[in-house]
């Protein structure tokens, strides 16, 4: 994050997943860091303006996203 910080100095940054979900339109994982693959949907639902999920690297069970009310796609797999 220091290196971001350093190039886009107008962007918000935050050490917690939660405050980076708060009133976002969009939510795109594109990463397979083990603290987003293990984040508890439960936890995260109803933080987001809308509950879209964005999974590029096809890292999360669908399953337990879709059950706490967030839509998710996953890229190479196959929408339900």
């Amino acid at each position: 994050m220091p290196t971001a910080m350093i190039r886009n100095p107008e962007l918000d940054y935050t050490d917690d997943l939660g405050a980076s979900l708060d009133g976002a339109e969009l939510v795109v994982l594109a990463t397979e860091w083990p603290e987003y693959r293990q984040a508890d949907p439960r936890a995260l639902a109803g933080r987001s303006a809308n509950p879209l999920l964005v999974d590029c690297r096809t890292t999360l069970d669908p399953e337990p996203w879709r059950a706490t009310g967030w839509t998710i796609h996953q890229l190479g797999r196959p929408g339900k």
